[in-house]
């Protein structure tokens, strides 16, 4: 007779594989007595090697992905991406409104700084303070779409048809580039701020790439050193201590 779907003569998996599903360590004995595993070999590290394949292999791999995803979003878009231009969009309003108490052409400018200087100040945080690769990465991609859209807005100061918040009356770049007197080379301008934001796509890729090479590099550093060291001759010492 069946209770709840299972026989209860056979084992469940948790209680046949418990020493695999908690800490390493825990409940050795048991485990081998239930499974017959030898004494004298290793047990199974089925957790370790899980988590090494995520960090060594999976998380670069998907880290890779997803910029270029971002980075085609980014082109086929014209500097729009769903969902992170949102919080783009939302991060250059703020700027205005933190900016309020300069002068016109202060506000104007705080919208696409703050706008680029949020994912690069976080990208800096997580890379010099929290040495995380990965987060880095993302952030490094983020701060390419910014560029791109800022890039976008700036080429857009002369032909001022995109849709906009505040109409084109609100225009920040007509606004900035005219009282500059640089309303001529927008479009040149916004070129220099579009590469940037392609070379920062380029390094996230790049970082996610070494993320996924530097654990390969290691282990064979380490190989070939143990290489060495087993074909270095083993010296006797000369000073032997004597024999009571």
């Amino acid at each position: 007779m069946l209770t709840h779907g299972r026989d209860p003569a056979w084992p469940s998996v948790s209680h046949l594989f418990g020493g695999l599903l908690q800490r390493p360590g825990l409940n050795a004995d048991m485990f081998r007595m239930q499974t017959g595993h030898p004494d004298d070999m290793p047990l199974p590290q089925t957790g370790a090697r899980t988590g090494r394949v995520w960090a060594d292999t999976v998380r670069p791999m998907l880290l890779s992905a997803l910029v270029i995803t971002l980075a085609i979003a980014s082109v086929r878009g014209h500097g729009w991406v769903p969902l992170v231009s949102h919080v783009d969009l939302g991060i250059h309003e703020l700027g205005h409104l933190l900016a309020a108490w300069t002068p016109p052409i202060g506000a104007a400018i705080a919208g696409s700084a703050l706008q680029v200087l949020a994912p690069a100040a976080l990208a800096a945080y997580f890379w010099f303070v929290r040495r995380d690769a990965s987060a880095s990465t993302l952030l490094i991609a983020w701060l390419g779409v910014s560029l791109r859209n800022v890039s976008v807005y700036m080429a857009d100061a002369n032909a001022r048809v995109l849709p906009l918040l505040g109409a084109q009356d609100g225009h920040d770049w007509a606004f900035v580039f005219s009282t500059w007197g640089v309303l001529d080379h927008a479009e040149r301008i916004a070129r220099v701020v579009s590469a940037s934001g392609l070379l920062a796509f380029a390094a996230a890729i790049a970082l996610a790439v070494a993320t996924f090479a530097n654990p390969r590099v290691r282990a064979r550093r380490d190989r070939d050193r143990e290489a060495r060291l087993a074909t270095l001759p083993v010296r006797e010492p000369r000073n032997r201590p004597p024999v009571a």
